[in-house]
């Protein structure tokens, strides 16, 4: 059992959402056990988006089997409103004590033996170090029409934006705590934002899909240092991403981000001057 007085090096957020065919394939099964070989003190932090099938239930009864089970490391979980991965994710790092923070997909297709080509550079000066399935793709088995939509995106988010990262919608990133104080100062995707939204309008729920974006250039106007690592991932088949929607969702919300922008949203905020 960790001692309550035990620095956290590590925080891993998964955000959940009607997860319960994900986790009956047994997703999560080899969290625990990796992060058991570590030689650091995590916390492992599940954060629900307002799931309406039993995936709280199941994940209540994971911990409550996992955790005494643990040597160096704890779980929580947190339920939230509905308001999408965002407003999950952030809720988690919220509540995050480690030096570092992961957040990373439900569904593992991005496996967790991947974190060591993350962690390598933490002893570097950047506030994200982020997976990206695009600097060595021949790695990453997708489908063309898939790889296609992607690329596209890409494009049109470097031309709209400026960015230049190969892959910002990884769902595989490491925060320090600078990069995790990025979170309360999104415009678009502000999370208070999104859940009065779905509050006002339940049948239109706001879509949070280029969060990622939105927080690189947030990084970017404060000059923060990021990392793109390159990562394996295995593509699971799902009904929730509705590829073509999803994607004209998506470019109406950088095109948001691209009238944030000239609005000056992103400008680095100036620190009072000294009186004295």
């Amino acid at each position: 059992m960790v001692k309550t007085n035990s620095t956290v090096f590590l925080s891993i957020v998964i955000p959940s959402y009607n997860e319960a065919v994900n986790f009956q394939r047994g997703c999560l099964n080899d969290i625990l056990p990796f992060l058991e070989q570590q030689d650091f003190i995590y916390e492992l932090i599940l954060s629900d988006d307002g799931s309406t099938d039993h995936t709280p239930k199941l994940l209540q009864d994971f911990i409550a089997h996992s955790q005494p089970q643990l040597t160096h490391g704890t779980i929580k979980f947190i339920t939230n409103p509905h308001g999408g991965k965002v407003v999950a994710i952030h809720h988690g790092m919220k509540i995050a004590q480690g030096t570092w923070c992961l957040f990373t997909d439900f569904d593992q297709s991005i496996h967790i033996s991947e974190l060591p080509k993350l962690l390598r550079f933490t002893k570097q000066d950047y506030a994200i170090i982020f997976g990206s399935r695009k600097i060595h793709p021949q790695q990453n088995h997708t489908k063309l029409s898939r790889k296609f939509i992607s690329n596209t995106f890409s494009l049109i988010t470097h031309i709209i934006t400026g960015l230049t990262i190969k892959d910002t919608q990884c769902g595989f990133k490491l925060f320090n705590r600078q990069g995790i104080a990025l979170f309360d100062q999104l415009y678009i995707y502000n999370p208070n934002t999104i859940l009065q939204h779905n509050k006002t309008h339940p049948k239109l729920q706001a879509f949070t899909g280029a969060f990622d974006v939105e927080l690189f250039l947030i990084a970017k106007a404060q000059k923060l240092k990021v990392k793109e690592v390159s990562i394996k991932c295995q593509h699971y088949p799902t009904k929730r991403v509705h590829i073509i929607k999803d994607s004209f969702h998506m470019l109406c919300d950088i095109i948001k981000i691209r009238q944030a922008i000239k609005q000056n949203h992103y400008q680095p905020q100036t620190q009072p001057k000294s009186s004295h």
